[in-house]
C-alpha cells in the first residue's frame, strides 16, 4: 500500500511541474534499456512438443541512439542483446513463454543481436509526463545453441549452432518522465512482428527449419522495457517561441505570438498586435485596433477609427469613405439633418439646410442677383425684376443740393433705386461715381463737399445691396475744366453742382 502511494505522489510531481519539459527538436539522446523478451505467436504449421512454442521469457539489455527531428518526433537507433532458453519437457499446461528458466535445465540457449530503427511522437511535448508512440522496423540476428544433449530430442552434441537472421516491423507505446533538464524515466512495450526471414543456416535444429515461416517455433516477441536516458544539445526556449535563447533577439516574445527566424515577432498589417494573437490579420494600415487585433469603429458608420475623419458621426447618418456625413447638395448640413436635400447650390441655407429667400421672390439667396426685390414683383431666373433698365455710359444726378449739403434728394433716390436694380441684374457692370460742385467757397472746401457728394450716393447704393467692389466715387470739387455752367450766374452754378454716374464697361 505504502509503495502505491509513494507511486501516486511521484507521478503527481512530475505532472505538476514543466521545467524539464522540452522542445524534442535538435536534442541528443544516450540511453540504456532493460528489457524482457518474450518470443510467442508460433508457425500455424508448426507441431514440435505438441503445438507449444518452445522458448520461454528472457532479458535483452539495449543502447539507445536519439534524434529530435522536430517538436514532437523523435528518431532512434537502438541495438541489444538478448538471451532466453527453451524448457520443451515442461508441463503442457504452462504457457511456456510465460516460464523464467535456468541454463541448467534447457537443452538450447538463444541468443540475438536486435537493431531497430524507428521513431516516436510525443503527446504534450511540454509537459514532464509525456505518452508516446512507436514504430520502425528492425534486424533480427538469432543463434541457437545446444547446451546439453541429453535434454532435447536430437542427437545434436552441445556446442552445436544454428543462426537465422529476421526483418520484423516494430510497434509500440510508452511514457517518458523528464527527471531534470538531461535526464529522463521511460517505460515502454513494444511488439515485434517478423515480416520475413532473410537468412537461415542449412542445418536443421530439431525445432525445424526457421528458415520455413509457417514453421517457425515463435514469429514475433514482446519487449517489455524500462530506460535511463541523457539528453543534450537542449535550446533554452524561455518565451517558448521555437527560439532558442542564445539566438532569439526578442526573448519577451508573448505565448502564441508568430516570430521570424529571430525570435522577433511578426506584426504582417501592422496594427500593433503580433500574428498568432491577431484575429483581424489584414487591418488596413492607419486604423485604430483593439487588444485582439481588430479594427474600431466607435461610431458604427462602417469607417475604421484612425481612418475616420469624422469620428462623432451619429449611427443614422450615411458617410462617405472618409467617413464623413454625406451633404448631397453641398449646402453644408449633412444629409441626415437636411430638410431640403436638393437646394440647389450655392444656394444660402438655414441650420435645416431649407433654402432662404429674403426678398420672397422664389429664388434663394446666394443666387438672387436682386435680393432686394420689391415684394410682388415679377423676377426672372437671377431674382430680378424683368422690367430692369439697361446699363448706360452716364447717368447725371442734378440734385437741388442747398450751399454745403452733399445728401441725394427724393428724386435723385429714385434714379439710384433703378440703377441698383440695373446692377443686380448685371453682375458684370461697375460704375465710377464723380462728384462736382460750383466756385462759391474755397477750392479746398469744394473738394471736400464733392467727395462727401460722391461717396453719400455710393453708400446709399451699399446699402442698397450693391457690392462696393464694382463701385468706386472720386470728388472733383470746383475744377473749371469739369464745370458744364455758368458759374458767374444761380442757373449755371446749379448746373455744376452735380453727381455724374460713369459706366466702366468697355
Amino acid at each position: 500500500m505504502k509503495i502505491r502511494v509513494v507511486a501516486i505522489a511521484i507521478i503527481l510531481v512530475l505532472s505538476m511541474s514543466t521545467v524539464n519539459a522540452a522542445d524534442w527538436n535538435g536534442l541528443v539522446g544516450i540511453g540504456l534499456r532493460g528489457q524482457f523478451v518474450s518470443p510467442l505467436s508460433e508457425g500455424g504449421s508448426y507441431n514440435k512438443f505438441s503445438g507449444n512454442e518452445p522458448f520461454m521469457m528472457g532479458w535483452s539489455t539495449e543502447f539507445d541512439l536519439k534524434y529530435g527531428l522536430s517538436r514532437s518526433f523523435v528518431m532512434g537507433l537502438a541495438a541489444g542483446y538478448s538471451k532466453t532458453y527453451d524448457h520443451p519437457f515442461n508441463d503442457k499446461d504452462q504457457s511456456y513463454n510465460e516460464i523464467w528458466n535456468k541454463a541448467e535445465t534447457s537443452p538450447t540457449k538463444m541468443t540475438g543481436m536486435l537493431v531497430d530503427l524507428e521513431g516516436q511522437y510525443f503527446l504534450f511535448p511540454e509537459s514532464n509526463i509525456q505518452p508516446y508512440f512507436l514504430g520502425g522496423a528492425g534486424i533480427d540476428l538469432w543463434k541457437l545453441t545446444t547446451q546439453d544433449s541429453s535434454l532435447s530430442f536430437s542427437a545434436w552434441p552441445s556446442g552445436n549452432e544454428y543462426s537465422f537472421m529476421d526483418v520484423s516491423a516494430k510497434f509500440g507505446v510508452g511514457i517518458n518522465f523528464w527527471l531534470n533538464k538531461y535526464w529522463t524515466f521511460d517505460i515502454q512495450a513494444k511488439y515485434s512482428y517478423g515480416i520475413t526471414n532473410v537468412s537461415a543456416d542449412d542445418d536443421t535444429i530439431y525445432y525445424g527449419d526457421m528458415s520455413e515461416w509457417d514453421k517457425r517455433a515463435f514469429q514475433s516477441f514482446i519487449q517489455p522495457s524500462i530506460a535511463l536516458t541523457y539528453y543534450f544539445g537542449r535550446k533554452i526556449d524561455t518565451d517558448k517561441d521555437g527560439v532558442g535563447d542564445e539566438e532569439d533577439s526578442c526573448p519577451g516574445t508573448p505565448s502564441g505570438a508568430m516570430v521570424d527566424m529571430d525570435g522577433c515577432p511578426l506584426d504582417t498589417d501592422n496594427d500593433g498586435v503580433y500574428d498568432g494573437l491577431d484575429r483581424c490579420e489584414n487591418t488596413p494600415a492607419g486604423a485604430v485596433v483593439d487588444i485582439q487585433g481588430c479594427p474600431k469603429d466607435t461610431d458604427g458608420d462602417g469607417v475604421y477609427d484612425g481612418l475616420d475623419q469624422c469620428p462623432n458621426t451619429p449611427k443614422t447618418a450615411k458617410t462617405d469613405m472618409r467617413g464623413c456625413p454625406l451633404d448631397t447638395d453641398q449646402d453644408g448640413v449633412a444629409d441626415y439633418l437636411d430638410r431640403e436635400i436638393n437646394t440647389p447650390f450655392k444656394a444660402e441655407v438655414d441650420a435645416n439646410g431649407v433654402g432662404l429667400d429674403s426678398d420672397f421672390d422664389g429664388v434663394y439667396d446666394g443666387l438672387d442677383r436682386c435680393p432686394t426685390t420689391a415684394a410682388g414683383a415679377q423676377v426672372d431666373e437671377f431674382g430680378c425684376p424683368v422690367e430692369v433698365e439697361k446699363p448706360v455710359e452716364k447717368i447725371t444726378l442734378n440734385i437741388e443740393y442747398a450751399t454745403g449739403s452733399y445728401e441725394p434728394d427724393d428724386e435723385a433716390k429714385k434714379v439710384l433705386d433703378r440703377l441698383a436694380e440695373t446692377m443686380y441684374a448685371y453682375v458684370d457692370y461697375s460704375i465710377e461715381i464723380d462728384g462736382f460742385t460750383d466756385n462759391v467757397g474755397s477750392e479746398k472746401a469744394n473738394r471736400d463737399l464733392s467727395q462727401k457728394r460722391a461717396d453719400a450716393v455710393m453708400k446709399y447704393l451699399l446699402d442698397k445691396g450693391v457690392a462696393s467692389y464694382r463701385m468706386s466715387s472720386k470728388g472733383f470739387g470746383e475744377d473749371s475744366r469739369y464745370a458744364i455752367g455758368d458759374n458767374s450766374t444761380p442757373e449755371g452754378r446749379q448746373k455744376n453742382r452735380r453727381v455724374e454716374i460713369i459706366s466702366l464697361q468697355e
